[in-house]
């Protein structure tokens, strides 16, 4: 696969300025102030461990495998919908990437954004859409094969931690069935971003577009399964697009400017809606399941950033790597404009080989994630409550603390049954989601296509425009 290093030009003849990413955009961040943990609104829990990153440099003797990502695989997808009610699109797909042919002057984003969008639409249970898209998508999804269920932004700061850097942050964790949840844990699951200016929203609206078979989406949210140090991990994180492949067929992806509303909604005529849960019978937690769009190989997949080109400074990719290490991400699009909307210097890159560079020279702060990780799994699964907490204030502390009070659950609780009761024979062959093919797709997912399988074989929404905005852990690696 390969890509147009630069684009000097937009690309499409004419810009109307379509229905807007509600609170789901990346912008710029007025300086670098982050927001840290507010522990008078959400109490600590007892102190249980504390870490320090000199108890994690001893090797462990049952970390035998290697701290290097592999067998990465594509496992389910969703779009979150802009209806009133609670939707979401399976399997989804993000937007394509569709250049403007003639560069025009973009307005600067303005309104209000979430930092945690599956927290805002689903406050109560953020981790509860991705559980319904995996067993919506495979039934028989063999749960207790997975160690670690997290989202890019857990590890993303877990990472930092490991790295040496100095961010506070805070997320719960809870045992279920044999898997550990990782669930982000803002102050406020509705908390916006403040001093919002800067091109961050208005550009992918301008150079990316929702296909008619996921119109009136908000997000993308893909889920991945790799092996990490000896964990099988499931990673979700928020897709910023994709780029249309020569080899991907008609059917898995529409014309960009094709359909109509008929065409939409007959991808999606197929819905169900699951029933409120024990923990709580408002209506508010019921979730509806439509099926459309089509699964996407990850090579496609592409992560994209603003910045300012006045200075003639290009992007500081050690900052991007990271993130894009994590998620498998392959594609990276930087998008420099002139200080007032006008973006000339759109580089679309093939990162694959840059990210493994980054891997094997930090590969001192990966293993110490890798013993981390090790060491969090072990705690939560000896402990008889199951409800735990990671909170680090910053500089070199970590600590691990009880929920306190009630806590809070990663799932609710039909859904948490089904997770912890959800086996299959050993013995048997588990297909999982890379040969689903239904869904009004037709689309066979191709599993050599993921970024951690073989480097060498051919095949911020939102970029904020300063390094650390503090949202969704996207841009403050």
């Amino acid at each position: 696969m390969s890509f147009t290093s630069s684009y000097p030009g937009s690309s499409r003849g004419g810009y109307a300025r379509r229905r807007g990413r509600d609170g789901l955009a990346r912008p710029f961040a007025q300086g670098r102030e982050q927001v840290k943990p507010d522990i008078e609104k959400h109490t600590l829990g007892h102190l249980l461990k504390t870490f320090r990153s000199a108890d994690l440099n001893a090797e462990r003797d049952d970390l035998a495998h290697g701290t290097t990502i592999s067998d990465c695989q594509y496992i389910a997808s969703y779009n979150w919908s802009n209806e009133k009610t609670r939707t979401i699109i399976v399997p989804g797909k993000p937007p394509q990437w569709t250049p403007l042919h003639i560069s025009q002057r973009l307005e600067e984003d303005s309104g209000q954004y979430f930092r945690d969008p599956n927290a805002a639409k689903y406050p109560d249970h953020p981790m509860a859409p991705v559980v319904h898209a995996i067993l919506d998508i495979d039934p028989d999804f063999y749960t207790t094969r997975v160690d670690l269920f997290a989202c890019g932004s857990t590890l993303g700061n877990l990472l930092r931690f490991t790295r040496g850097m100095d961010k506070a942050f805070r997320f719960n964790i809870e045992m279920v069935g044999n898997t550990v949840f990782f669930v982000r844990k803002e102050n406020d699951p509705k908390e916006l971003i403040q001093n919002v200016r800067g091109f961050g929203h208005t550009f992918p609206e301008a150079y990316t577009t929702w296909e008619s078979d996921v119109k009136g989406s908000d997000t993308h949210q893909r889920i991945v399964q790799y092996e990490f140090g000896g964990l099988k991990c499931l990673v979700r994180f928020e897709s910023d697009g994709y780029i249309r492949d020569a080899s991907m067929s008609r059917d898995s992806s529409s014309d960009s400017t094709a359909g109509d509303e008929d065409d939409l909604l007959g991808a999606l005529q197929s819905a169900t809606i699951t029933r409120p849960t024990d923990r709580s019978s408002r209506k508010s937690d019921t979730l509806k399941i439509k099926h459309g769009g089509s699964v996407v190989p990850q090579h496609t997949i592409f992560d994209l950033k603003t910045r300012s080109g006045k200075y003639k400074k290009d992007i500081d990719m050690n900052d991007i790597y990271p993130q894009l290490w994590i998620k498998q991400i392959p594609n990276f699009i930087v998008a420099y404009h002139d200080g007032a909307g006008l973006f000339q210097d759109i580089r679309v890159q093939d990162v694959k080989k840059d990210v493994q560079r980054w891997e094997k020279d930090n590969k001192d702060g990966i293993r110490r994630l890798a013993v981390l990780l090790k060491n969090i799994l072990d705690i939560a699964k000896n402990d008889e409550r199951g409800l735990l907490e990671v909170y680090c204030p910053g500089a070199d502390c970590l600590e691990i603390r009880s929920q306190y009070g009630e806590g809070a659950h990663a799932l609710p609780t039909e859904l948490s049954d089904k997770w912890a009761e959800n086996e299959l024979d050993p013995d048997s062959t588990h297909a999982g989601a890379s040969d689903w093919d239904d869904h009004a797709s037709g689309n066979v997912y191709d599993s050599d296509s993921g970024f951690g399988y073989d480097f060498d074989k051919e095949l911020d929404y939102t970029a904020c425009s300063v390094e650390d905005c503090g949202y969704c852990g996207r841009c403050t690696y």
